[in-house]
Formats: C-alpha cells, structure tokens, sequence
C-alpha cells in the first residue's frame, strides 16, 4: 500500500488533501466547542451586571415596594433568584426564577450583591444568576460531535477527491505524453488549455515535441544523406576494385605475348629466329599497350577526385571539330559521317573531357559500324544523338556498356572492341557535367544521347 501511495500523485494528493481539510475542520470545530461557551457566558455576565446595575439604581430611586415589578422582570429575564434584607438580616422581599440544580452548582451561577437605602433605612439586595444556558451550549456542541465528525469526513473527502481530480488528472496526461515523448512518439499533443502552470507545461511540451520532431527529421535527412555518401563511396571503392582488376587483366596478356616473342628471339627458338619480323610484331604490341595505357590514364582523370575546369565551352564547335577530325577515319572504314549541328550549345566545364567524351562516342559507333553504314550527329535543342545504322545490341548488354573493360564482342578483339574504355570515359566525362546519357537500340540501329540542357541552364 505505502508503495502504491509513493507512486501515485493522485493517491498522495488525495489524501494530503483529506488529512489538511479533516485537521482544519477539527480544529475549527474546537475552537467553536471551546470559545463560544466562554463568550456566551461573558455575554451573559456582562448582560446580567447591567440589568443588575439598573435594578439597584431604581431601588435607591423609588424603593423596593415600588420595585417590585421590575425585580419580578429581573428574575424572570436572567433566570435568577433576588432576594431584598434589611439591616437586620430579616428578608423583606425574595423572588426565583433560577434553576435549583444550577443554583447549587457554583461553576454555574453568578452572585451579584449591593446595598440602597429607602426611607432612612439600609436594605441589602443579593441576586443569583443561573448560567445553565451556557453548560447547555457546550452539551449540544459536544452531543454534535458525532454528527458534525461524519460530515466533516465526508465534505473533506470530496474535496479532497475533487482537488486531486482537479489538479492530478492533467498531470498524468502530460506524464502519459512525456512518457511517449521518451520513445520518440510525437503524434501527440496536449490538450490542456488552462491558463496556470500546468497549462503552460502542456504548452512547453507541445513546442519542445514540435521542435523535437523538426530536429529528429532534419536528423533524419543528415543520416539518410550520410547512408547515400557512404553507400557511394563503397560504390565508388568497390569501382575502383573492378577498374584495377580489369586494368591487371588488360595488360597481363599484351605484356605476356611480349615477353614470350622476346625470349623466343633471345633464345632463337624456331620462327623467332626471324627477329625482324617478330620484332614488328612487338612494336605493334607496344603501341597498344601504349594506347590502352592512355585511355586508362584518361579514365583516371575522368574519374579521379578533381573538379572540371569552370570555363565556358561551345558544344556545338567541338562536336563539329570531332565530326571533321574523324571523317577520314570514317572514309577508311567506308562508313559514311553525316552531321547535322543546328545550333550551338554553350555550358561550363572543361572543354578537353568533353571534347574527349564526344570523339569516343563517335569513333565507337563508327569502329563499331559495318562498311556502308551511316554514322549521324546531330545537335538540337541542347540534345546531342549519335546514330549509326544496321547495328543492334543484345537489350541484357546496354546497361553495361557504361562498365570500364566492358566489350560486346565476347572475343575480346582489340581490332573490333578496342579497350572498352571508350563509354566509360564518356559517360563519367558528362557526368562530371550534370549531362545525363543512355544508349538505346532504334529501328535504325543503335543511337547515343546526351541531353545538355540543364547544363546550358546552369551556365547562365
């Protein structure tokens, strides 16, 4: 029970309040019980003296023959016996209207005596007042304690429940709300619209749960940007993994071939006692290997952690720059270059990457192209497409054209597939841009598409 008690506010409040009324009203009923009787008795008192006073007054006046009367009032008024003797004792007038029993009682009766004089002779007047009225009071205050005792109990325990209800219940809600503030639940609110402190608690918890829930939400967006920065970064690691894994791999079989034609022509092992041709076929090996060694170096840079030059660059003068420097390239393959650039297309960057990212895409489709085919750049409205005819890509392999190394040609032939790094530069080129490219199949072929506009909108 006492553990109850100590963990509930209401219980305490409800009983403080019920031993505080029950102590008040106790003693208030005492000081009633114990100081009306004495008031009523000096009331009394002081009320007999002065009737006493204006009875001995008339005596001397008029006599006590002529007073007789006015005794008789008197006595009948204060409930008193008065009794008149002369100078020699002998009684020559008495008349009681007291109670014996409290007459005999002297706790309970009050004596009052003087002397007047009537026709040159002494008289001697004694009154006896009974107080049997204020013994009375005090027996009916005593006989009411029990009475007044259950009432007492009774109004302070509703008033101590209507207290601890009152002041205890809005306590617990705000004790409810902060229990769920705890655990980070905010779908609340206080409901408490009063105008005292616990009104202003409720509105304190209200604000600070608003603001709570701002910070917890902006929180949340700074955790969730936090997971995307990591997650990119493991992406961009696990990248890194994949770009030197597929480099070691690129260069291991060009450098072994090598190794291998030169030990056959030190040691003069059969058809590589013909150094020099073999030593024509190294060199051809080593200018590949010196132009995958480039395109990787530039797939670093693309790549790397650096931010592109900030000047302005005409799109549209580089993509005919590109057109023009590998028409005869197109001529070789006899694969027709048609280009149609409407209007120029001016962003900032760095005008090498995207120089860089826009020769790749269009010697891939050309490289990529059979004889007769038609190879198409077109710049429009900010949208550059590259197109070249009778060409189709398996639907499962375009989403990995972007991947360094990658090379639709299963073979792995450098004179169809290159490095496979040309996309790749390409496409973290433009990235580096803000420009969003895809590849996709057409009824014509396969086409390109980078789309500067949010680029020409960001440059002005």
């Amino acid at each position: 029970m006492r553990k109850k008690i100590s963990e509930s506010i209401e219980l305490k409040t409800f009983l403080g309040m019920l031993a505080l009324l029950v102590a008040c009203c106790a003693l208030i009923y005492a000081m009633v019980a114990v100081f009306l009787p004495r008031n009523y008795q000096t009331e009394i008192e002081g009320q007999v003296s002065s009737d006493f006073s204006e009875l001995v007054a008339l005596l001397e006046d008029r006599g006590w023959r002529s007073t007789e009367q006015d005794v008789l009032e008197f006595s009948v008024r204060n409930n008193a016996s008065v009794q008149i003797v002369d100078e020699e004792g002998a009684e020559t007038y008495s008349v009681n209207f007291a109670d014996a029993e409290s007459v005999s009682s002297p706790g309970q009766t009050m004596s009052l005596s003087a002397r007047f004089s009537e026709g040159g002779r002494a008289y001697h007047v004694q009154a006896n007042v009974s107080l049997v009225a204020v013994s009375q009071a005090s027996g009916i205050l005593l006989g009411l304690l029990p009475a007044v005792s259950v009432a007492i109990l009774a109004i302070s325990a509703l008033g101590a429940f209507s207290c601890a209800r009152y002041y205890s219940k809005p306590l617990l809600r705000i004790s409810g709300v902060a229990k769920r503030m705890a655990s980070l639940d905010m779908t609340w609110k206080c409901e408490e619209n009063r105008a005292d402190e616990i009104g202003v608690l409720a509105a304190s918890l209200n604000e600070m749960s608003e603001k709570l829930e701002r910070t917890m939400g902006e929180l949340k967006q700074a955790n969730e940007g936090l997971r995307r920065d990591i997650e990119r970064e493991r992406e961009q690691e696990r990248e890194r993994i994949d770009f030197f894994t597929s480099v070691s791999h690129e260069l291991k079989t060009p450098i072994a071939v090598l190794k291998g034609e030169l030990e056959g022509m030190i040691y003069s092992v059969g058809e590589f006692k013909d150094r020099d041709t073999y030593l024509r076929h190294c060199l051809e090996t080593t200018n590949e290997m010196e132009s995958a060694v480039r395109e990787i170096i530039s797939a670093a840079r693309a790549s790397g952690d650096f931010s592109p030059m900030e000047e302005t660059v005409d799109v549209g003068a580089l993509t005919v720059a590109v057109c023009d420097r590998l028409d005869s390239l197109a001529q070789t393959r006899d694969v027709r270059l048609w280009r149609d650039v409407r209007s120029g297309c001016p962003i900032k960057g760095d005008a090498s990457l995207v120089e860089k990212a826009i020769a790749n895409v269009v010697e891939n489709a050309i490289t990529h192209s059979e004889p007769g085919a038609l190879v198409s750049v077109g710049l429009a409205s900010g949208v550059l497409k590259v197109e070249n005819s009778g060409a189709h890509i398996d639907e499962a392999d375009l989403p990995r054209l972007f991947e360094p190394f990658f090379r639709v040609d299963r073979s792995r032939s450098r004179e169809s597939g290159g490095t496979g790094l040309g996309l790749y530069i390409a496409k973290v080129a433009l990235d580096r841009h803000g420009v969003a490219c895809s590849i996709q199949n057409t009824d014509e072929g396969v086409a390109f598409t980078a789309d500067f506009r949010r680029a020409m909108e960001a440059a002005k």
